[in-house]
């Protein structure tokens, strides 16, 4: 259940004229001067003194949200795109960065104080996001927030549910205009290629972009990689034509090609000269740093090649962003943590059995190979796709399973409206046969973590995957409670953890 706010009081009360003012046409039909006390973007919130606004995904129903705000007592109605039949005074305005402008008049967020990062990419976001806040508090004493797959974070035992990645239009100015009054430092924004698709972010001057990567994920809804990574760029490019910075990964070419100049570049590999910060990882858990001829070796970092390489996504936002030196970055980095659920292990510090979001191609690869450098013997995975989603990545997730694991559970995650086993189908024939992997089908995902871990042997690695943070399985349109971490945990129990499994995991 989202807790991000539809309606927001006013500190003190806006003429709707004042609002139009070089905004857009206004309608006032006979009342010369309308009050704002409140906005709210849903007609259920909506109160005497209120203005409701209505935004262009919602155009066919605008109409009938209009009589019903009015009928809740609203004031005013603020269209955006579109005319709605409405006996309110109504504000006209022509496109959604409009709406981003007025909401910053309407909160008076126009000179906030707050730099604004946004993570955009297919996998990463929610990691760097995590990974940043976690720095830059450490950089400086006032409040530094994120906002994103988890929720709102404010510290990490203050997260509000927002319902999206990116949040609507007014939850992300009713955020923008909290953290103004908590005087916070920086807000670290994951943007997703819905939220930029739809406007979700209009109005909001990031100071910072960073793109981590691209693969494949929500295909459907865009119409095809192409669009989906026009999207992307199109983010990306107007931060840097406002002026603001922009951090890329070298090592994606569609990235290469698409990111505006001038862009910071952070990459794999220590003598290049192709980037501004360059990265190795020689062992796991430490990350060697390069720029400029200079060096640095971060320590005790979360396992995995994909989390150092959004370390150094970090290392060098920080460095372009806040003028840090690449000398400081040790003392701000090392032991920085990781976010529930990317390659999360279950029982702290044992290291046999890891939780993993990795639900794209691209993530479960990496996953496999981060996972595949901590196995003396087996890896083992866990592992299913969502339904109604991108089902041109089944059969590739399924072939790499197949490829990079010596055993696979295919099971459900999130069958949503589809029949789990035409998805483990799909996953199946990706797979190239015969079978490079033991190969099992279980479509009951706690039997299929059940029965993973009493296969796990000593010296064997477990990857449960695609799931990892969330907090429910859905199923014919119902969130059904559920945990990976806590299933896991209570097999792992029932196991008993002998002597021989307690050893399996230290290497």
């Amino acid at each position: 259940m989202s807790n991000q706010p539809h309606a927001t009081a006013l500190t003190e009360g806006f003429s709707l004229r004042q609002l139009a003012d070089g905004l857009g046409r206004l309608e006032l039909d006979g009342a010369d001067d309308v009050m704002i006390m409140g906005i709210c973007d849903d007609s259920r919130q909506a109160k005497p003194g209120y203005a409701m606004l209505c935004l262009p995904r919602a155009a066919a129903q605008a109409d009938r949200y209009a009589e019903a705000a009015s009928a809740q007592g609203a004031t005013a109605i603020i269209s955006v795109g579109m005319n709605v039949k409405t006996e309110l005074p109504q504000l006209y305005l022509e496109s959604m960065q409009q709406a981003g402008t007025l909401l910053r008049r309407l909160f008076k967020t126009e000179q906030a104080g707050a730099h604004l990062y946004g993570v955009t990419g297919t996998d990463g976001k929610t990691s760097v996001a995590w990974m940043l806040r976690e720095a830059l508090s450490r950089y400086q004493p006032r409040p530094v927030w994120s906002t994103g797959t988890l929720g709102w974070m404010r510290s990490p035992n203050d997260i509000c549910d927002i319902g999206n990645t990116t949040p609507s239009l007014l939850t992300m100015h009713a955020m923008l205009t909290a953290a103004c009054l908590d005087d916070v430092h920086s807000v670290v924004c994951e943007v997703s290629s819905h939220g930029i698709a739809q406007q979700r972010i209009a109005g909001m001057d990031f100071r910072t972009a960073i793109w981590t990567n691209m693969g494949h994920d929500h295909l459907q809804d865009h119409g095809g990689y192409g669009p989906y990574l026009a999207t992307k760029a199109g983010f990306i490019r107007e931060t840097a034509a406002l002026g603001g910075n922009v951090v890329a990964n070298a090592d994606h070419a569609d990235i290469r090609e698409l990111a505006p100049e001038p862009a910071c570049w952070y990459g794999h590999g220590l003598f290049r000269d192709d980037v501004d910060l360059a990265w190795e990882q020689e062992l796991p858990g430490l990350l060697r740093l390069r720029s400029n001829g200079e060096e640095v070796v971060i320590e005790d970092i979360p396992l995995g090649d994909f989390h150092a390489e959004n370390v150094a996504c970090v290392a060098l936002a920080l460095m372009v962003s806040q003028g840090i030196t690449l000398q400081s970055l040790p003392e701000l980095l090392s032991g920085i943590t990781a976010p529930p659920g990317r390659m999360q292990d279950v029982l702290a510090g044992f290291g046999q059995v890891f939780i993993d979001y990795a639900h794209t191609p691209e993530a479960l690869e990496s996953c496999l190979k981060a996972a595949r450098k901590l196995a003396r013997k087996r890896l083992i995975v866990v592992f299913g796709c969502g339904g109604e989603r991108d089902r041109e990545k089944r059969p590739q997730m399924g072939e790499i399973a197949s490829e990079l694991a010596d055993v696979v559970w295919i099971t459900s995650d999130n069958p949503r409206g589809e029949l789990p086993a035409v998805i483990a189908s799909e996953i199946e024939f990706g797979m190239v046969q015969p079978y490079h992997a033991e190969v099992h089908l279980q479509l009951d995902r706690e039997l299929a973590i059940a029965e993973a871990i009493e296969a796990v042997a000593e010296g064997d690695i477990l990857i449960i995957a695609g799931k990892g943070h969330e907090a429910y399985m859905e199923v014919c349109g119902r969130r059904l409670p559920w945990s990976d971490a806590e299933i896991a945990e209570s097999y792992l129990q029932k196991k008993n953890m002998s002597p021989n499994l307690r050893t399996a995991g230290a290497n």
